[in-house]
């Protein structure tokens, strides 16, 4: 620990325990009469995030290019159905990536980054 500490990848020592109580509990740790292993509990985004977030970047990409785009070109242009299209852009729209500027008939997306 005190190579780390000289090196700067600590900033204090023996305040890792604390600091690791202070969010989790003590069923974390495993203890033998050699180690302490200790198992941080984590989630992994199921699939359908993955791939839901690729289908939104894929749009975006598109609005970026031609922000002139209805929902009927968009879904030419992926192969996306003109209601997945909808579902996609309504998130888009409400976490804050993508704004309409102007009428529904005359206007554009504006891409937010």
């Amino acid at each position: 620990m005190r190579v780390f500490k000289d090196v700067g990848l600590v900033e204090q020592l023996g305040s890792g325990m604390s600091r690791i109580l202070r969010f989790y509990d003590k069923s974390i740790f495993e203890i033998s009469d050699y180690f302490i292993k200790v198992v941080f509990p984590f989630s992994v985004p199921n699939e359908n995030e993955i791939i839901a977030n690729g289908d939104e970047n894929r749009v975006l990409l598109l609005l970026e290019k031609e922000p002139n785009f209805t929902a009927k070109k968009i879904s030419e242009q992926t192969g996306f159905s003109t209601r997945k299209i909808s579902r996609i852009i309504k998130s888009l729209r409400e976490t804050g990536k993508i704004i309409r500027v102007g009428s529904a008939r005359k206007g554009y997306w504006k891409v937010n980054k």
